[in-house]
């Protein structure tokens, strides 16, 4: 057909019950080095989408960029999807302190926190969540001091068209090496703009993160160190981020929703690397086999720890074996 993107094998993760594949999902690759060089992929590099929460290393650059001094811990927290735990909490009220905020402020709304413990110690004190809980409230809270210490009004921070909305759509064309055209705009779940770039893009990205350079490099490695020094911040109890980073040297890792998952790779066989990839229908489920599987692709040992995160067995409510779990990552290298 004339205009189609010429694409390679997709990646696939299949469910299976009783021997049969019960689900299917369809996964698309791509990793880029540290100069910049997409050197392999999986399916369609080019497919145009939304990173959701794997932006927030970005979101979080003019941040860095203007406080230079700031605690690793709290721009760890501008750049998570965190539990809402007591301690997630904590580092987010200081850093809204530090602009002269409030919880009020914050614009990205309010859900009950992901830690199951969390949300339960709130119903016990019969407490409703604030916005404080949210699991983007850290990133708003860095939003709203980049905007104080920018001179930017804090007013209409998440809007498409405040200055610094506007600078972190510029960053991710200047980082991803596309034009500012090809950085598409949305609304994220938290108010602020999602912005959608080729998959190649996003490697890009990370592997920026991974091998920093050019004036933005002192920024992006105090991202990648806040991000790597605490993992627990980055997400929370028993989820992927947060587990994965401190099994592997060298890893800074951003899930964003609907099964987007981004790395940021020090150390491989093959140097630096940014690796950026999406299950196509939103199966969050299939993430941690890609990672896993992606990651021993890439040379990059798989320990017995790392592959409970990912289990090739299905087992029901009573325990019983019932299927399985098979991980299909064709990478094509360049």
């Amino acid at each position: 057909m004339t205009g189609q993107r010429e694409t390679g094998q997709a990646g696939r993760v299949i469910f299976t019950r009783g021997g049969l594949p019960e689900s299917i999902h369809t996964v698309h690759v791509a990793v880029v080095d540290g100069g910049g060089q997409q050197v392999a992929s999986c399916g369609d590099a080019d497919l145009v989408t939304f990173p959701r929460s794997s932006s927030k290393p970005v979101q979080a650059l003019p941040l860095a960029l203007a406080a230079p001094e700031l605690p690793g811990d709290e721009l760890a927290i501008a750049c998570a999807s965190h539990a809402g735990t007591p301690e997630h909490l904590a580092v987010v009220a200081r850093l809204l302190a530090r602009s002269g905020s409030t919880v009020a402020d914050l614009r990205c709304g309010t859900h009950p926190p992901f830690d199951p413990a969390a949300a339960a110690d709130l119903i016990r004190r019969n407490e409703a969540p604030t916005p404080l809980h949210h699991n983007c409230s850290g990133k708003h809270a860095g939003m709203l001091l980049a905007c104080v210490l920018n001179g930017w009004p804090r007013e209409g921070y998440t809007e498409h068209a405040h200055p610094l909305q506007v600078r972190i759509r510029e960053l991710h064309a200047e980082l991803g090496s596309v034009t500012l055209n090809h950085v598409h705009a949305g609304t994220d779940g938290c108010s602020v703009p999602a912005f959608a770039l080729p998959l190649h893009g996003m490697a890009r990205i990370f592997a920026r993160l991974a091998a920093p350079s050019g004036p933005l490099a002192p920024a992006l490695e105090r991202v990648f160190q806040a991000m790597t020094a605490h993992p627990f911040l980055i997400a929370g109890p028993g989820r992927l981020d947060t587990t994965l980073m401190p099994l592997v040297p060298g890893l800074a890792a951003k899930m964003g929703a609907e099964a987007f998952y981004g790395m940021a790779l020090r150390e491989t066989p093959h140097g630096p690397l940014g690796i950026a990839f999406k299950v196509q229908d939103g199966g969050e489920r299939a993430r941690p086999h890609i990672a896993l599987a992606v990651l021993e692709a890439l040379g990059v040992p798989v320990t017995e720890e790392m592959r409970a995160l990912a289990p090739a067995t299905l087992h029901n409510w009573a325990g019983r074996e019932v299927g399985g779990v098979e991980v299909e990552v064709p990478l094509k290298w360049a």
